[in-house]
This record gives structure tokens, sequence and C-alpha cells, in this order.
């Protein structure tokens, strides 16, 4: 994401502390002439880099001091017991933006505003946005309100019962500056919050103590069912560690300053930034529960709904190998990748994300298919789902969950497991035990690299050894037709290696293809066996294991009544 360049206008520089009774005097005028009024600092989905709310901020445009923030005037009239008027005008201020947008066939997000603890001491706060909304024809989801913990410090109960009247009527509740106050802890114990948002003012840098604090504080909301948002963004560092911990939105001077109503308007309509359509915003809700820091995110993603918090188990930063992948049904994008996955990825001989994605979004390769059946039965179920599966030589256990669906698409979580033989849990010893079983149900195994002209014999009974090391691949492949294939089956023998067995397994919609032929064995009588080419998992190189194994009796009196003329 790069900042946004845009002509801003620039708060005043005042060089002394504006009179007291000079903000009395004007108050009442300024909110008459809507000289005081809403500035807007976008919200950023950190996942999309779309532009998914936008936070109202208040300004005074006065005609002599210049544009005043509320630094300059939010303690006067909370001193007078005036803020509640202020807050009033700027939801009013929200509305004009809010038809604006809507007349000129913008797109619309949600504005969140900020409420003062005074302003529930002075009117019926709930009762007065209520109705100035229904007034306006502004629906409440358009709207998000914010409230600090000090406004929640003294009658628990009160807010507690408030809280719930605002979820009812259709607002979701922010807990802002988190992390600046001393009982945020309490606060968030206490009451049922939508989104936290964390004040990265309150870290004097993203340093690795700072990080630590920083995760924490996703990792806890996650657990608890909170979204993330982060105010105060700066850096590409900054957004770059928040997105990797899995905080959810992002708000700061990295992307705009407070803009005024025309320059937003020109923010959401350059064609500079995405704009998060209404109805999306639900999936990237959806997939925002997932936790990034956990051991087990997809067993962990919607277990509160079902699973007691004592029964949970949560190891912090032991983050596991995910990914998020969105699947439309024609192709797989990764939205995201932890650094555990790409650990994981490089073990199998996968250096980058766009490697991957060019590896399973392609039809040409075997593995293509294989994922796509296993990805789109996945997304129909919300269960969690495995497969096992090689490639470059690397096995691994791949399991991903369906965490949010929007239309077509469908949002999957996904976690990889590389079986490594010199680690010691139990699965890898089975592997390296029952491998060698399999391999014992052939004569011969052998890997194959058409490009290198070149073959590495892993497994053989019966010999063959002279296909590797003294003889080239092209080499060998003439030396064992002359010297161990029947004389009548050395023609498809031959064929059979060498006529592109890579096209004829991409016609086949197979990853191997395989013929009969009769072998010469160390004794000297030739047996039917069966001779198969199979497609090793690649982005690299492209590699086939030829496996050589014996028919079976009822088969080998088949071709030895029939023979093989009906093989091509």
């Amino acid at each position: 994401m790069v900042k946004y360049s845009i002509e801003l206008s620039v708060e005043n520089e005042v060089g002394s502390l504006i009179d007291e009774q000079y903000i009395i005097n004007n108050f009442d005028e300024a909110l008459r002439t809507k000289k005081i009024k809403a500035f807007f600092q976008p919200i950023m989905r950190t996942l999309t880099g779309k532009v998914c709310g936008a936070e109202a901020l208040a300004r005074w445009e006065d005609p002599a001091e210049g544009i005043l923030s509320p630094f300059y005037f939010v303690g006067i009239l909370e001193k007078h017991r005036l803020i509640h008027k202020l807050d009033l005008a700027i939801l009013d201020s929200i509305c004009d933006t809010y038809h604006m947008l809507k007349e000129k066939g913008a797109p619309i997000v949600p504005f969140s505003i900020n409420l003062s603890r005074l302003d529930f001491n002075e009117v019926d706060m709930l009762g007065e946005i209520t109705k100035l909304l229904k007034k306006r024809n502004v629906p409440p989801n358009a709207l998000h309100i914010e409230i600090t913990e000090s406004v929640m410090l003294d009658n628990t109960i009160y807010f507690r019962r408030l809280f719930d009247s605002f979820h009812d009527a259709g607002f979701n509740i922010y807990m802002d500056d988190f992390g600046s106050g001393y009982s945020s802890l309490n606060v968030l114990k206490d009451y049922q919050f939508d989104v936290l948002k964390i004040d990265m003012r309150f870290l004097s840098d993203v340093g690795v103590r700072s990080k630590s604090i920083l995760a924490s504080v996703v990792n806890m909301a996650k657990v608890i069912g909170i979204h993330t948002l982060a105010e105060g963004v700066e850096t590409p560092e900054q957004v770059q560690f928040l997105r990797d911990i899995g905080c959810e939105m992002l708000q700061g001077y990295y992307y705009s300053m407070p803009i005024n109503e025309e320059q937003f308007y020109r923010f959401i309509t350059s064609g500079r930034q995405s704009i998060e359509k209404p109805e999306e915003g639900c999936y990237w809700e959806k997939v925002g529960q997932i936790n990034f820091l956990s051991s087990d995110p997809l067993l962990e993603f919607g277990a509160s709904d079902h699973t007691d918090a004592d029964e949970k188990s949560y190891m912090f930063m032991n983050s596991a190998p995910l990914a998020l992948i969105e699947y439309d049904g024609r192709t797989a994008v990764f939205k995201y990748i932890n650094s555990a996955y790409r650990r994981d990825l490089l073990k199998v001989g996968i250096t980058s994300e766009n490697d991957l994605e060019l590896a399973i979004n392609d039809k040409e390769r075997p593995y293509h298919q294989t994922f796509f059946d296993f990805i789109d039965s996945a997304s129909k179920t919300d269960e969690i789902r495995t497969i096992d599966n090689v490639m470059n030589e690397g096995y691994f256990t791949f399991k991903v969950r369906c965490i949010a669906r929007s239309g077509e698409r469908a949002m999957m979580a996904a976690m990889i497991y590389i079986y490594d033989p010199k680690n010691s849990d139990d699965r890898s010893d089975d592997i390296q035990k029952y491998s060698q079983t399999l391999y014992s149900t052939y004569e011969f195994v052998m890997m194959l690299y058409p490009e290198s002209d070149y073959a590495h014999r892993i497994y053989s009974s019966f010999g063959m050894n002279h296909i590797t090391g003294e003889y080239r691949l092209s080499e060998g492949i003439r030396y064992v037709a002359e010297r161990y294939i029947h004389p009548e089956d050395r023609e498809r023998y031959i064929r059979f290696m060498t006529d592109s067995p890579e096209r004829r397994m991409t016609e086949s919609t197979q990853n191997f293809i395989a013929q009969p032929f009769r072998l010469k064995f160390t004794c000297g009588e030739f047996k039917w066996v069966i001779i198969r080419l199979t497609k090793a998992y690649t982005v690299s190189e492209p590699k086939f294991l030829l496996t050589i194994q014996k028919l079976d009796s009822e088969a080998v009196r088949h071709f030895e009544k029939y023979g093989t003329q009906d093989i091509i």
C-alpha cells in the first residue's frame, strides 16, 4: 500500500491557547453556520487495502483563527457542559456527507463518531442519536459509536445496559484509545465491544518490546471475539507488522490525515483507492476472526460458539503455518501467508508466493485438479478437511477450513505440516517405517529427470542398475529395452518411455500412465510386470517416478492368452 497523496487542508498552528471566552462566545454561531463540521480519516482493511470506514473528527473552521483542532475547544466545551451539542453537530455533519455521497453515486462506507463521557450526563444520547438519524434518513449501520474507557468508570451496571441498548438499536461499539488508560482490561471484562481501537501512540516505536505488547493485545482480542483496529499508523513497517499479527483494520497518517468532505469525496472516487462494498463487510469481519497467532487457528476458529473458554488452550506466539486462500471456483489466491508457512514451503522447494499460486492454478500440473477438487469440497462445509500429498520429494499434510463466504467467494484458512524424518513425532516415524513396506511391493523404483537426462535409482530387488550412473537416462532406456524387455515389447516400451509422457497424462486427466511388459528377471525368464510413470508434484523441473511391479496370476493369464494388441 502506497500512501495516498492529496492536497490536504493544513490545521492551524496556534502560537498560544485560544481564549476560553472566545470559544464560548462563538460556539453557538459556529454551530448555526456549520463552521464546526466533521473531517474524515479513512480506515483501511489490512488484508485488502480497501477503504472500509472513516472516523469523523471535529474541526472548527474559524474565520479569524483558521482551522482549529479539538485540542483547542473540546476541554472548554466539556467544562461548560456543552460537549453534547458538539457531538450531535458532528453527527449532523456526518449525515450531510452521507447524503452528498449518495446523491453523487459515490461509494459509502460506515462512519464512526466519538462520544464524550459527559454526553451521557446531559442528554439521552442514544435517544438523540436515534432521533437525528431517523430525521435525516440515515440507517444505524452507517454509524459506529466510539467510546473511551473513561466513559464507563463510574457506573458499570448503567453503561452495560446502555451498551446493550446501542447494540439492540443496530450500532457497533468501538472501544477507543485502548492502551492509553489504566483500567482497559477491567473495561474489556465488563463490556461487550465490537472493535478494539489500539492506540499506536502509546508505544514510542515498534521495537521488540513494543511488538510483543501489540501482538499480545491482538491475540487477546481474537480470543475474546473482538475485532481490532490500529490508529496512529504512520510507517510501512508498522503496516507490515500489524498485517502479520492479524490486526484487521488500520488508520493513520500513513494513509491520510483527517480531510474535509470535499477531499474525502475525491479520496474515495479518484480510483486510486479501492472501496469496500457494504456486502463485503460481513465477509471480511468473519475472516478477521481467525487468530494468526494461535497454535491451532483452524480448531480455535469459532470455538467460542460451542466451547467453554476453560476448555480452550492457547499457545500465544507459537504460530502455526497459516495461510488465507480465497477461492472463487476458478482460481485460488493467497491473501495472507505467515512466516511459519513460508518456512515450510521452502522445505518442499517453493521459494515464493507467486510460485505457489502458479503451481496450484496451472491446469497443466497434475496437482492442480487434486488441489481444486479438495478445496472445492472444503469450501462447501464448515468442517476442517485434510489431505496428504507429496511435492518436490517432501511429504506434507494440508488442512483447510472455510471461514467465510460471500457470493462465489470462499475464504479458506489453510495450514501445512511438513514431515521431517529428523523429527521424532509419531507420524514421521510411521511414514519412514511403512514407506519401506510400500517399496517392497515393487521390484524397482526410480526417479527420472527428463530435462536433465538423468535417473536416480531408489530401490531395486532384481538388478537393472545400469540405467543409472554408467548411462544417461536416454541411453539407459535403450539399454533396458535391449537387455531386459521382451523383443516383442521393445518398440512399445521405448514409445511408452519417450513419447511425451507428461502430455499423455494431461490428456488422460491422470497423473500417471501405465502399461504391461514382459521383463527378464535374474533367473533369465521373462515375466509380466506393470511399468508405471507417475508425475511428481513439483514447481521446478518435471520429474517422474518409475515403478515396476509384478502382475497377479489372473492378469498374467489374460496377457498370455490375448497378448497386448488392445494396448496403444
